[in-house]
């Protein structure tokens, strides 16, 4: 095993500015950074300036040492230039090693992985070096190896380097390299690797990494696993130090709360909105098999209020131990704004800004940001790399625009040209400027002008896109695509939001729609079993909840159904809740994220082209609902499940 102690973080922390200073001194620029100690600037002007006057053998040092520093610095055009100069048969050994580990470090930094990995693999007397030095090589060599993807070699580096590291912050560190580079390695790659040839330290991060991936979407077996992996590996420094997932998963505890207080506007301009929730968490209500140890559910009914804080405090002073809503905006930023917040809240909306952080706040509702990042990520999975995209020009649609933007140059497409529209009765200029026919419909205007007669004229469209990224209602999609197929772009796929389809089955007026791919909730038109189940069940006892609706009534059934799990789908990545509205997900912040089914319309009709898929231990599915539609207060055994308590001031 190398020779390994950990001062690589001292030597990382060098002096900053003195390298770029000199280095442009001695080119010439004026630096405008401020000069750092005398003592030091000093030592390194000299060291420059002995690698100028120097020649022949005593030249070569000198500049290895310059490029070393500047390597320190992130200066690496810089070292590089330093670097291709060095006659390397003029260096000694312990030199070439020094050259090696700065080229190789350059090279890694300006992505010429492999040459970066030969140079470093090209260091033989780490014995001869400091300390400081061969862990600084081992960790740029580990680096190197995870660049070109041999993702094992990576690990073992940082493995050895784990076992004499001193301090915990920089274990923390270097496990969490570990299980960077072993969590890229496949499932069935990480069992087949587990090896009596391995150390019992090397084999307990190959089994650990194999638990997190084999079980990653089931928490409990998961935990379990851990537990059982612990026993066999007592001391293991994954467990001293655990990587961030690690610590998160053990720390995870289902909420379950006794008394849950629903904030919804009931009445009043949403109360449409507010009502389909409500029935959407009733109805997954509904699906707790044990009525008698259900959590009682209160509703408080938001229209009549002039503060959100005045249902919230109600709510917090009968009881409740756990919040679901408010809906808008307005009202969740109010009550986050709070100093304190004891109670947990599962918001049904989202806010543009992230500024609360707080373990017990969470925000679930149906952002236009998912759709357009998931519109994006489909087209680049289908090959797409060129972009058009035609919006309307409206607050949503310049979040859209922004993120889907973001989201495909991210991953290597371009967005050729962005057209926005405001009125209907401009839509067909709109689109020829998307497809860039209008120019050549103005030539031929003025050439018949100029020549005073009618021209045979054909006109094309621009060339340089792969598909078009539509925001649009099913009205205006309805205008927009006929005028895509007449001006010859027919046979460019497109590829909307679920804002195109009404959710409603219309064939003789959605023709028009024919083409279009756009993601839609599984409720609607997913085609497992357990989705066609919830549809026959909403048939005869709320079709409403079958429509355009459906989005909110899914809304309400899976922030009910995945209340108590929130904690554990915010600790777990690859855990995911497979709800009515699409398989969810909780980020570090709190935030529930969608993944939907995609649909395309064909002769009017929608059909599924791509399904998520399903796990069997959360998959939900709705059982026929109650069709008791009395005001009266329902009861699940002896338990009020919801009263209305409007709240005016």
């Amino acid at each position: 095993m190398i020779n390994f102690i950990s001062h690589s973080n001292k030597i990382f922390s060098l002096t900053g500015v003195i390298i770029a200073l000199i280095f442009l001194q001695a080119c010439g620029t004026n630096p405008t950074v401020n000069r750092p100690a005398t003592v030091k600037t000093q030592s390194l002007e000299s060291l420059l300036k002995q690698a100028q006057q120097a020649t022949g053998e005593e030249k070569q040092p000198l500049l290895i040492q310059a490029a070393g520093l500047l390597v320190l610095e992130r200066r690496y055009e810089k070292a590089q230039e330093i670097l291709v100069h060095i006659n390397q048969q003029q260096l000694t050994p312990l030199q070439l090693d020094d050259f090696n580990l700065y080229y190789g470090e350059t090279l890694l930094a300006l992505t010429a992985n492999e040459q970066a990995l030969k140079h470093l693999q090209s260091v033989y007397n780490l014995q001869a070096k400091s300390v400081a030095w061969q862990i600084r090589h081992a960790q740029s060599l580990s680096d190197a190896y995870l660049a070109n993807f041999n993702y094992f070699e990576a690990a073992k580096l940082r493995i050895e380097l784990d076992d004499i590291i001193d301090t915990s912050e920089a274990l923390t560190a270097n496990n969490e390299k570990i299980w960077l580079a072993l969590n890229q390695l496949e499932t069935h790659f990480l069992q087949s690797l587990i090896s009596d040839f391995n150390t019992q330290r090397v084999n307990g991060w190959l089994e650990i990494a194999y638990i997190n991936k084999r079980w990653g979407y089931y928490p409990e077996k998961l935990l379990s696993e851990i537990n059982q992996w612990k026993m066999r590996y007592p001391l293991h420094p994954s467990m001293v130090n655990q990587p961030r997932i690690l610590q998160k998963a053990e720390a995870a505890e289902a909420f379950n709360p006794a008394k849950i207080a629903v904030l919804l506007p009931l009445s009043g301009k949403l109360g449409n909105i507010g009502m389909m929730i409500k029935d959407g968490i009733l109805a997954a209500h509904y699906q707790v098999e044990d009525a008698q140890t259900a959590p009682q559910l209160n509703f408080y009914d938001t229209a009549h209020s002039l503060s959100a804080l005045t249902p919230y405090n109600n709510a917090v002073a009968d009881g409740a131990d756990f919040i679901i809503g408010p809906l808008t905006k307005e009202a969740i930023e109010t009550i986050l704004n709070q100093e304190t917040i004891n109670t947990p809240i599962l918001a049904l909306n989202r806010l543009e800004e992230q500024k609360y952080a707080h373990n017990q706040i969470y925000q679930f509702g149906l952002p236009i940001e998912d759709e357009a990042i998931q519109a994006a990520s489909y087209a680049y999975e289908k090959g797409f790399r060129k972009a058009l995209a035609i919006l309307p020009a409206t607050a949503t649609g310049n979040r859209a625009r922004l993120v889907f933007q973001e989201t495909f140059e991210d991953l290597g497409g371009e967005v050729v040209y962005i057209q926005e529209y405001r009125e209907t009765s401009q839509l067909k200029k709109n689109v020829q400027r998307l497809l860039g026919v209008d120019s050549s419909i103005e030539r031929k205007r003025a050439l018949q002008q100029l020549l005073g007669r009618n021209l045979e004229f054909e006109m094309r469209r621009r060339k340089d896109a792969d598909f078009i990224f539509m925001l649009a209602s099913p009205t205006e999609g309805r205008t927009i695509k006929p005028f895509i197929n007449y001006y010859f772009a027919h046979d460019l796929p497109v590829i909307s939001t679920s804002s195109i389809y009404s959710g409603k089955l219309d064939p003789q007026t959605d023709i028009d729609l024919n083409g279009i791919e756009f993601p839609v909730i599984p409720l609607l038109l997913s085609e497992l079993p357990q989705f066609k189940e919830s549809r026959d069940a909403l048939a005869t006892t709320l079709p409403s909840a079958l429509d355009g609706r459906g989005q909110y009534f899914s809304l309400g059934f899976d922030s009910y159904s995945i209340l108590k799990q929130l904690s554990i789908l915010q600790a777990f990545p690859d855990y995911k809740w497979s709800g009515l509205g699409g398989e969810l997900g909780v980020d570090d912040n709190g935030l529930v994220h969608r993944a939907l089914t995609w649909a395309q319309f064909n002769r009017g009709v929608p059909h599924v082209t791509k399904e998520r898929e399903i796990r069997e231990l959360n998959s939900q599915k709705l059982n026929p609902l109650p069709t008791d539609e009395s005001p009266a207060p329902i009861e699940a055994g002896n338990l009020t499940v919801y009263q209305e308590t409007g709240q005016d001031e």
